[in-house]
């Protein structure tokens, strides 16, 4: 039988793309606070969820994050996978931006009136480079670079990566053992989050691994569950009605989610649970995500690991050269500066990282498959052409390929 068209494929991936291109505009505007007055936003209470919900924007790119981890190592054989090989690709593929633009903002900075010393600048680097740097802010704050905070998140997503790659080694060729063991977690994971957040600022848990990496655990847990569910399983008007639910229930939850102790309390959880029907029903054929997605922000997403990195030392540049400018000005130029890095970086480095994550090589290095597995270790096997396989890239950290 000849493949099925992939268009679907693309259809479903370019939606959650547009989902990742949502939550990186969410994370730019909840760092504008360097480039324009914040005190009239905050004193709005429906404007300022527009500015102040990046821990919404981050839990979307986690559970984002968790589900196509889980469907990427089973699109190569979950039964087969190799531990090494699969954090080896995630490494190259996180790791060129960081170690080219944080040096490049460190040696920017000594081109101003920048008070950070060389100790500083080091250990904050070290600390960036082994994603090790939410910890060391937790920690170590005053001694750190402030305009490197946001990379937080690359350090609990590799951590989280790492961690929950191991555990699924473990049980990778018992799909219901998957499942028991990653909802247990999470659990374990929802509990110390409310427990911690109870005990500790609010700044210290939002940088904990383990009061942020549930968000994962649901991506995760939501791949798992999907490999239980019969193709035509859920009805056309199910689909179509969970869909649009889920989706609009986003709004109020961006709103809830804006006030940090509110979301490190229920808003997560709320906002987890609705995240993984969202994905979900778009996995099984849901139009929901797929009729709001826009190729602008499927672009967006796309590119949002570059975004990311780049947009808040950019920013920190901009407004420590700009200081006598009114606002608007500056952040025209911040913006524009980021979008030249943005491309910047995409043609000189990441289309050949992406290039690299393609190569034959990786294919070479794939565990071979274990001979005659019992029947009921194993998972449903993958039909020939099925329209809601992800292709063999690496799709767990988003990759242009334009």
């Amino acid at each position: 039988m000849p493949p099925e068209n992939p268009t679907p494929v693309r259809r479903r991936l370019a939606a959650m793309d547009s989902l990742r291109g949502v939550a990186i505009i969410v994370v730019v505007l909840s760092h504008g606070w360097i480039l324009w007055p914040i005190e009239g936003i905050d004193a709005n209470p429906w404007v300022r969820p527009v500015f102040r919900s990046g821990n919404f924007a981050v839990t979307i790119f986690f559970v984002v994050t968790g589900f196509l981890v889980h469907r990427s190592l089973s699109a190569r054989g979950m039964a087969d996978m190799s531990v090494g090989v699969s954090i080896v690709r995630r490494v190259v593929r996180v790791a060129p931006v960081v170690l080219v633009a944080v040096p490049l903002v460190v040696l920017a900075s000594a081109f101003v009136d920048d008070p950070t010393s060389s100790r500083t600048n080091s250990r904050s680097m070290l600390h960036v480079f082994t994603y090790t740097w939410n910890w060391y802010v937790q920690t170590d704050a005053v001694d750190s670079r402030w305009d490197l905070g946001h990379l937080w998140y690359l350090s609990v997503d590799m951590q989280a990566f790492v961690a929950l790659t191991v555990l699924l080694a473990f049980v990778r060729r018992r799909p219901v053992a998957q499942l028991a063991v990653l909802g247990g977690l999470l659990l374990l994971l929802t509990w110390w989050r409310m427990h911690v957040a109870e005990l500790e600022p609010v700044i210290n848990v939002l940088l904990r691994t383990t009061a942020r990496m549930d968000a994962v655990v649901v991506g995760m847990l939501l791949g798992v569950v999907l490999t239980f569910v019969p193709r035509d399983a859920v009805t056309p008007r199910a689909l179509r009605w969970s869909g649009a639910v889920s989706l609009v229930a986003l709004v109020p939850l961006f709103w809830y989610c804006s006030d940090d102790e509110r979301f490190l309390h229920w808003g997560v959880t709320l906002l987890e649970l609705d995240l993984a029907v969202l994905l979900g029903v778009t996995a099984l054929g849901g139009s929901a995500l797929t009729r709001v997605s826009h190729p602008a922000l499927s672009f967006l997403g796309r590119n949002s690991l570059v975004i990311y990195v780049w947009h808040y030392p950019a920013f920190a540049a901009v407004e420590a050269r700009t200081r006598d400018w009114a606002w608007p000005p500056r952040a025209l130029v911040a913006f524009v500066v980021v979008g030249v890095l943005c491309v910047a970086t995409h043609y000189l480095l990441e289309r050949h990282v992406s290039r690299l994550l393609t190569h034959p090589l990786w294919l070479r290095l794939r565990r071979e498959p274990a001979a005659d597995p019992r029947r009921d270790e194993l998972g449903p096997e993958p039909s020939p052409g099925r329209s809601d396989e992800l292709s063999p890239e690496d799709l767990t950290v988003p990759v242009s390929r334009t």
